[in-house]
């Protein structure tokens, strides 16, 4: 039994917890920003009630940076950083999807320090710059996917390289994850099966890849059974606070096993997709590479696909995993193909290309080790649909 434990940050989850934002807040400062998109935290009234909780503790000024895309990119976190530094603003509250989070903990990183997010981001030969300070950040997530409040990992596209690539280092990590399930009600069918499907996607990988952490496994196994069990209820009742529930607890646990034990194959073949594609939702490309891939990876960690074929309800053999994960994808919706994403053929070599140069990291830990004529196959078995 073998595990390394890193858990630098505070949970407070529960229906209602937003509100505990400003009593929280309050012991990084007075002065705070905000990272959030330009439309669904103001209408689901998740914006205000966070801004009403700060005002009632005390802020003094809260600036509200609502420019963050679904795709964050590394423009939109540099323009955060200089208003962060200008303003002399004590913390930053990262509130919405995985993107808000990812960039809220990125411009602290940035503005902290010298240079630009591209300088922090890890290329397989690693950074060109190490941070050394970072300001406080609490995340506080209005979906049920990323698990990105309570990891280190900012992911971030730069639409001129056209490049997805990650920002990973312990000053990453949030102070505070505020995680009200709640907030996720909002969510419609589409958006509540794709971050749900993200949240399984790291489950998967961190369970069956080459890495050992006995604790990351057992995170993944839990939020694996919940996820099966309560991402359809989700989907079919949106307004169930106990499926809501469930799915923000397994997306947090999928996060800390991703942090512990990291992914595999399937995200890195996904980051060059929506970086070339970026109307590409993340977990729609992992939709359509999911099953290719696992078909190609089961041999090599029978045991651990064995036990997520269990896990999913069917026979625990290795093989069963791919028909466990296709047919649960085909239950929510999003069996989905790179063709039908609008990705084009011809794309297919350099999707290939970027997946080597960028996340070649990830092939020694994958089940089993790719070849770039395997990178390819795989693509072309996504492109038409496995």
């Amino acid at each position: 039994m073998n595990f390394d434990l890193y858990l630098p940050v505070e949970v407070i989850f529960g229906v209602g917890s937003v509100n505990k934002v400003g009593e929280v807040g309050r012991r990084f400062g007075y002065r705070v920003l905000i990272a959030t998109g330009k439309k669904s935290t103001k209408e689901n009234g998740a914006l205000d009630r966070v801004v009403e909780s700060l005002n009632r503790n005390g802020a003094e000024e809260i600036i509200i940076f609502d420019q963050i895309e679904p795709n964050p990119t590394d423009k939109s976190v540099n323009l955060a950083s200089e208003i962060v530094v200008k303003e002399k603003i004590d913390y930053i509250i990262g509130l919405g999807g995985g993107s808000s989070l990812d960039s809220a903990k990125a411009i602290s990183i940035v503005s902290s320090n010298e240079g630009y997010a591209w300088d922090y981001v890890n290329y397989p030969e690693g950074p060109r710059l190490i941070p050394f300070l970072n300001r406080p950040v609490i995340c506080i997530p209005t979906t049920a996917g990323t698990g990105s409040e309570v990891n280190r990992y900012s992911v971030l596209s730069n639409p001129i390289r056209k490049e997805k690539m990650v920002i990973s280092h312990s000053l990453n990590y949030p102070r505070v994850a505020i995680i009200d399930p709640s907030l996720t009600v909002s969510m419609d069918r589409r958006l509540t099966a794709l971050t749900g499907i993200d949240a399984l996607m790291h489950a998967l990988e961190s369970l069956t890849n080459r890495l050992s952490n006995f604790f990351a496994e057992d995170l993944a196994i839990r939020a694996i059974q919940i996820i099966r069990r309560w991402l359809p209820v989700a989907i079919e009742e949106p307004e169930n606070l106990q499926a809501r529930s469930y799915m923000s607890y397994a997306a947090m646990l999928a996060g800390i096993a991703i942090d512990r034990k990291r992914v595999a194959l399937i995200h890195g073949m996904e980051h060059p997709v929506s970086a070339h594609y970026p109307h590409i939702a993340h977990a729609e490309g992992l939709s359509a590479l999911g099953v290719a891939i696992t078909d190609f990876n089961y041999k090599g960690n029978p045991e651990k696909y064995a036990l997520f074929a269990e896990l999913m309800g069917y026979k625990p053999e290795p093989h069963m995993a791919v028909k466990a994960l296709e047919d649960f994808l085909e239950k929510v919706g999003l069996r989905l193909s790179l063709k039908e994403l609008g990705v084009e053929r011809e794309k297919i070599e350099r999707l290939t290309e970027d997946t080597y140069m960028l996340s070649r990291g990830l092939f020694p830990i994958n089940p089993v080790e790719p070849t770039m004529e395997d990178i390819y196959k795989l693509y072309e078995r996504a492109y038409e649909g496995y």
